[in-house]
């Protein structure tokens, strides 16, 4: 990506950054699965008492556990989704949107991925991680289990 895309969209990261409090992200709470044969991928979300939810995501092929992720998305002014791969370095990624059913985030100095987005649509909640442009998508869906 071109050095001046870049920096115009951290300026927009950083200038829209906006403020989230405890409760706007309850739509994501709840236990979220999807099966393929023998491949199961799952997300299970905390409620945000205490201004903080927490997730864990997880893979498996076989019965064994494959990838895995540790999640939290904290609110306020700095509000940010804050993803740790395999349990590793923390990396966040500041929230430039959100509606009752949707958050994006966005982290254009990262090598990939520099978007995350959530959309739940009735009992489905589909996850996108692309490039900050959207290239590069990668989505998953699942269906609500228990919320």
């Amino acid at each position: 990506m071109p050095r001046p895309r870049l920096l115009a969209y951290a300026a927009i990261a950083f200038l829209a950054c906006p403020s989230a409090h405890a409760g706007d992200f309850d739509w994501l709470t709840g236990h979220w699965r999807s099966e393929q044969g023998s491949k199961v991928s799952e997300e299970m979300w905390t409620n945000g008492e205490g201004g903080v939810y927490f997730a864990v995501n997880r893979s498996l092929k076989d019965g064994k556990t494959g990838n895995f992720e540790f999640i939290r998305i904290t609110t306020g002014p700095d509000a940010a989704y804050i993803a740790q791969p395999g349990g590793g370095t923390p990396v966040a990624f500041p929230l430039v949107e959100h509606s009752a059913s949707s958050a994006v985030f966005l982290k254009p100095d990262h090598d990939y991925p520099q978007k995350i987005s959530y959309v739940r649509d009735g009992n489905r909640l589909t996850a996108t991680i692309s490039k900050a442009d959207g290239a590069d998508a990668t989505s998953w869906a699942w269906t609500l289990v228990e919320e």
